[in-house]
């Protein structure tokens, strides 16, 4: 997939830009930068670079940056009214999530493809032996993973431990699933051989069942089904197969359900287990367990029903199932919301992926956007980084030479 032979001369800005890659994929890159030279170091980076990204690039680059971050400026300013942190706490949270927008948009808009291929291939390095580690991690300290996402205090000892094992949390395992389809993308546009999209697609199933994160697993093995799609997957075949799979689950509800089950035996994970029996198991499964998404779901969405118009956020922006990503802010801001999210992903779509429509394979790449969607409203945060720096710069690559 990724060039072999690069004649690339590397600046300063592009060692900042490595530095901030690390960073963004290891725990181990994370927990040094903040043991040793804090954040407010790995701040100073991200300013120093994106500011010489602007001062290089001149005006135009600059107002062309201002119109593709103020939607996700309006995110930020609308959490910030109902978040309760500092303004400086705030202002470093709206910085790491705005910054890979501004990344994906000088690698596809300024980055030649040379360069461009080598931190595909930094990335995917990085990427990988963080799932090696993970995966060793977890299978030496089950539940590592899923520790890593609901510790509160980043200093606990365990915490300490996993992060300096390289052990991927929440964020990483993600990363994982909603880059999954580029594997298959590329195998299909013979950029990598067959053998190696096996390996790797068996790779991000283990990390997923290892990780014991059921709805990774889950969209894992979604996009497993891709393989049996012909090269010129088009996006209304990717419609269609939608449509067929829900009419399917729901006049076989009884096989599906089976399936779940049958999943729970195999996968050998507790929380997995517990999780797939529950949704084997229909409503009535899903209400009876322990972790009950549906009524937090439900909860975001009667809020919004309740206040259409500005959602809870005069009232402090309370009522939110906590769980959704996209259903937790239109509960909170309410048409407002809606609008601001509605921009936000028109953004994305338009500025990194609408450039492939007419490319082979369109119907791969619509849905590395959809799964994200989906992964957004059943579960917290917008992946952003995926979506605007890591996937761009992969499908840079993937395309060379084919795309304008």
């Amino acid at each position: 997939m990724l060039k072999k032979k690069l004649d690339v001369k590397l600046n300063l800005i592009d060692f900042l830009l490595i530095l901030i890659t690390l960073y963004m994929i290891a725990p181990i890159v994370a927990r040094f930068i903040s043991s040793y030279l804090t954040t407010y170091f790995y701040m100073l980076v991200v300013v120093l670079a994106v500011v010489l990204l602007m001062l290089i690039k001149g005006m135009k680059s600059l107002n062309e940056c201002l119109v593709l971050i103020a939607p996700f400026v309006c995110w930020k300013v609308l959490q910030f009214f109902v978040g309760g942190d500092g303004l400086i706490n705030w202002g470093y949270a709206a910085m790491l999530d705005i910054v890979p927008l501004l990344l994906g948009y000088y690698f596809l808009n300024y980055c030649n493809e040379d360069k461009n291929s080598f931190f595909a291939s930094l990335i995917f390095i990085i990427l990988t032996i963080t799932l090696v580690t993970t995966v060793i991690g977890c299978m030496q300290y089950p539940g590592a993973a899923r520790y890593l996402a609901s510790v509160e205090d980043t200093q606990a000892a365990k915490a300490v431990l996993y992060d300096w094992k390289n052990i991927g949390g929440y964020t990483f395992v993600y990363f994982i699933v909603l880059l999954h389809p580029l594997i298959i993308l590329a195998y299909k546009k013979k950029k990598i051989r067959g053998w190696w999209a096996f390996l790797g697609s068996v790779a991000v199933l283990s990390l997923t069942i290892y990780s014991e994160y059921t709805t990774a697993l889950l969209l894992v093995l979604i996009t497993l089904l891709l393989y049996f799609f012909k090269k010129d997957f088009k996006a209304k075949q990717l419609m269609f197969f939608a449509i067929i799979t829900m009419l399917a689950i729901l006049l076989f509800s009884e096989l599906f359900s089976d399936f779940l089950m049958w999943l729970a035996d195999v996968v050998g994970s507790e929380n997995i287990a517990m999780r797939l029996e529950a949704l084997a198991g229909g409503r009535t499964g899903m209400e009876n367990s322990e972790d009950n998404r549906l009524e937090l779901y439900e909860n975001s969405f009667k809020t919004f029903l309740r206040n259409p118009l500005f959602g809870s956020f005069l009232n402090g922006g309370s009522g939110i199932g906590g769980h959704s990503f996209i259903l937790d802010f239109m509960a909170q801001f309410g048409l407002v919301g809606v609008i601001v999210l509605f921009f936000m992903y028109r953004t994305i779509y338009k500025r990194f992926f609408v450039r492939y429509k007419n490319v082979e394979g369109y119907g791969y790449i619509l849905w590395l956007f959809a799964q994200a969607v989906i992964l957004s409203t059943v579960n917290t945060g917008m992946w952003l980084s995926v979506l605007a720096f890591f996937i761009p710069v992969f499908l840079k690559t993937i395309y060379r030479g084919e795309t304008e």
